[in-house]
């Protein structure tokens, strides 16, 4: 088995590269499973919805026009931008999928501490299928 760590991770958004200030990336996939047991059922019985995907992501605030803060803060509500995960930094490969998908920015968050760096937190909410390329 491939292990791996996870400080040569790759995220961008909007075309934009953001690794460099991230500290954390969460990628969720959710399926709705749906019950459907009737009164004749000897148990509960239950059907597999649409999957879901977002993306939780943080790191270090970084005001330049070309990071984390105007690429996020320009697509509130400005409709879906592609987002792209490289797991292991690389292209896409065997032991190296990248998953990518367009998504909305679902919220947004600066946090300024007395004495701390200042960071930020979005989710991202992929519209759509999330695709898994190896190759």
């Amino acid at each position: 088995m491939a292990r791996q760590s996870g400080k040569n991770a790759d995220f961008s958004f909007n075309s934009v590269d953001i690794s460099d200030e991230l500290t954390n990336i969460t990628q969720t996939t959710d399926v709705n499973i749906v019950e459907v047991t009737a009164f004749g059922d000897s148990a509960g019985t239950f059907v597999e919805g649409l999957p879901t995907s977002n993306y939780s992501i943080s790191g270090f605030f970084d005001p330049a026009a070309s990071q984390g803060d105007a690429t996020i803060f320009t697509r509130i509500g400005s409709g879906s931008a592609t987002a792209s995960f490289e797991t292991t930094g690389a292209v896409a490969g065997t032991n190296a999928p990248v998953y990518s998908g367009s998504a909305f920015v679902s919220s947004y968050s600066i946090t300024s501490d007395v004495g701390g760096a200042s960071t930020y937190t979005a989710d991202l909410q992929v519209s759509g299928a999330l695709s898994r390329a190896v190759s």
